[in-house]
């Protein structure tokens, strides 16, 4: 669980989701562009064949992240001694390939994550780059995200 964190604060600081149902149809005009929050991880680990799921506090659920266009803002929230305290702002260019559903920050296109899918109230951006249990088999973490606006 101490790795999940760590891929979750590391993504939460440099941006900042079950398996994808496959039967809720993809909006063709949905767009990454909005306000969004994360409300859940999971991590499937190779190993052990496990899913873990961290469902964000209601602190972590006040982090936004805001993409427009070509760059994107994310505001990160932690608890800290019985209050919930702003722990990092970042902004970053980014750039989404539609078609092949992948993201990547522009200074770090060797390590894309897939967006899963995307609806006008939910996206799942899936990383499949980090081997979380040590097995030499990449494992899955996904975000689910909620839009804000």
């Amino acid at each position: 669980m101490k790795k999940l964190f760590l891929s979750l604060a590391a993504f939460s600081t440099i941006v900042a989701c079950s398996s994808s149902n496959d039967d809720e149809p993809q909006t063709n005009n949905a767009s990454i562009v909005g306000k969004w929050y994360i409300n859940k991880a999971e991590k499937y680990t190779s190993a052990n064949k496990q899913t873990e799921v961290h469902v964000f506090s209601e602190c972590e659920k006040k982090g936004t992240h805001e993409f427009r266009e070509k760059d994107m803002t994310s505001t990160t929230f932690a608890p800290e001694n019985n209050n919930c305290v702003q722990t990092d702002v970042v902004t970053r260019r980014y750039t989404f390939d539609l078609v092949s559903k992948k993201f990547w920050y522009d200074d770090d296109k060797d390590f894309p994550y897939t967006i899963s899918q995307l609806t006008q109230t939910d996206m799942v951006f899936e990383d499949h780059l980090a081997d979380v249990d040590g097995d030499g088999i990449k494992d899955i973490i996904k975000f689910y995200f909620k839009r804000i606006k």
